[in-house]
């Protein structure tokens, strides 16, 4: 959630007669994320996050997010609800970005996750895969195996000189995951596929919300799981933190217990997940998006992670 486009409460005004929003009282940049830009609009009764949509190769998504958002917040996912038109329509343009209104959750993301964290996001994230099952709606991963060969394509001149054994690394984890997870036969459905902390929102360890559904897609389960594992059980370094997986997996199995075949095939998705990471952060560090402020982020944690699980 990076503000890459600039904007002030006067570029709003069409967006305020079409939603019948109370008089905005303020506009702050969100610098937390990496991808889309983000506001908190704050009316003179509620508050809202506004985003813009930055990759155009993602515009046509808003509608999926939108309905997705939509469908989770009826069923009681503590998830952002859109704010829809009398048509109910609940996307627009502003600025030429495909953009979203929805309602602000209270709460604070983890700075230090610790298990209970973990536990709660386990549960969570096992709702959200059983709540998703009758959204009519799918949408390919944006960031599945096919973009993860494009981006180490994009990469490779660059890190081969930098770092080649990286560069032989992720050849051979790209090769051995076309083989042992691209075709992959499991359970799959609706996931977040970004749980990470910071689109977690806690008060004293209860989490009260989910949020940054930008990158939901049809999926495996066990993949939306494994990005929960690389992102919760890990230390900033890099260093598996012992008890965290267990817990997330005690919380995610209360709700759906997962198959004898899905439980062979968890450190495959680990990898994958770890590998996705690994790659989209060594391409925003190569090739930096301009933008009035901007989050990037160290691959070096995300390389550490996929030498752990390449060694389980």
């Amino acid at each position: 959630m990076s503000v890459y486009t600039p904007l002030n409460i006067n570029d709003l005004g069409a967006i305020v007669t079409r939603l019948k929003l109370d008089h905005v009282k303020s506009l702050e940049g969100i610098s937390a994320g990496v991808v889309n830009t983000n506001y908190k609009l704050t009316t003179d009764s509620q508050k809202y996050v506004l985003t813009l949509v930055e990759d155009p190769q993602e515009a046509d998504a808003l509608p999926f997010i939108a309905g997705l958002l939509t469908h989770l917040a009826k069923k009681g996912i503590p998830c952002p609800h859109p704010v829809a038109d009398k048509t109910d329509k609940a996307y627009f343009t502003l600025k030429e970005r495909p953009s979203l209104l929805a309602g602000f959750l209270t709460g604070e993301s983890p700075a230090e996750p610790d298990a209970a964290h973990c536990y709660e996001i386990g549960k969570i994230l096992a709702t959200i895969h059983l709540a998703g099952a009758d959204f009519p709606q799918t949408r390919k991963n944006p960031m599945g195996f096919e973009r993860w060969k494009q981006l180490l394509n994009k990469i490779s001149p660059l890190l081969l000189k930098k770092n080649p054994d990286t560069m032989d690394m992720m050849l051979n984890e790209l090769e051995w995951l076309q083989k042992n997870f691209k075709n992959l036969s499991l359970p799959s459905g609706i996931c977040h596929c970004d749980l990470f902390p910071d689109n977690s929102l806690f008060v004293d360890e209860k989490l009260k919300g989910v949020i940054d559904f930008f990158f939901a897609a049809s999926e495996l389960y066990i993949y939306d799981l494994a990005v929960a594992r690389n992102a919760w059980c890990f230390n900033p370094e890099g260093k598996v933190v012992s008890g965290y997986w267990n817990k997330l997996l005690k919380g995610y199995e209360e709700i759906r217990p997962l198959s004898k075949k899905e439980k062979n095939h968890l450190t495959t998705a680990a990898r994958a997940a770890a590998l996705r990471f690994s790659l989209t952060r060594l391409h925003d560090n190569f090739f930096p998006r301009s933008g009035e402020t901007v989050t990037r982020k160290d691959p070096q944690p995300f390389l550490q992670r996929l030498q752990y699980f390449r060694q389980l």
